[in-house]
């Protein structure tokens, strides 16, 4: 994994197609395992917003 830009919120980075899995797969896993009582207080953001995550990068999956 490699940072290619960082302008304030927003990142850009270079991955390997298994980063790009495996960090897909564990979005997948919070969102299974976590409850949504506690999913902000131990991931950091609302279940919602990984969600999205987790759908934006199932779109990307099918593209490698």
């Amino acid at each position: 994994m490699e940072m290619i830009r960082s302008d304030g919120e927003e990142l850009t980075l270079s991955l390997t197609k298994a980063e790009f899995l495996t960090l897909m797969g564990s979005v997948n896993e919070a969102l299974e395992l976590v409850d949504d009582w506690e999913f902000q207080t131990r991931v950091g953001y609302e279940r919602d917003f990984a969600i999205a995550l987790r759908s934006t990068m199932s779109d990307l999956a099918h593209g490698l």
